[in-house]
């Protein structure tokens, strides 16, 4: 099985997704993002460098084969990339990525669900517009 892998330009708009099936999914939760350069217990994600939480307003469902997915569409803004430094003059900086799914009302559930992450990749940039 390949590794799953997020890019991000630094301070540029970036669309992912996210599917998972629809019998681990109800309406009200919310699905959280973080990627940080190593796991650990900080329950407030404050060395978090990418830091994002979406709701129902971005899932529509999609039926794969035989498998129904709710699919999230993930829009990441500039900002959401403004907490990545490259002073030390890297073109890329590699970071661990999780998604984490939290019913309303209920148990969190991880993607990936074992000891794996997502390899998040964030490259520099040149010209930064703000407008």
């Amino acid at each position: 099985m390949s590794k799953a892998t997020m890019e991000f330009k630094k301070g540029d708009r970036v669309t992912h997704y996210f599917m998972m099936p629809v019998d681990s999914w109800s309406a009200g939760g919310k699905l959280f993002f973080a990627a940080k350069t190593v796991p650990d217990d900080d329950s407030t994600d404050s060395a978090a460098v990418i830091d994002k939480t979406f709701d129902d307003t971005v899932v529509t469902e999609e039926t794969v084969g035989l498998i129904t997915y709710k699919k999230y569409t993930l829009a990441f803004i500039g900002s959401d990339t403004q907490d990545v430094s490259f002073a030390d003059g890297s073109k890329r900086k590699k970071y661990l990525g999780e998604f984490q799914f939290v019913p309303s009302g209920g148990q969190p559930v991880s993607f990936p669900g074992d000891d794996s992450f997502i390899e998040v990749l964030v490259y520099a940039d040149i010209k930064r517009k703000v407008v």
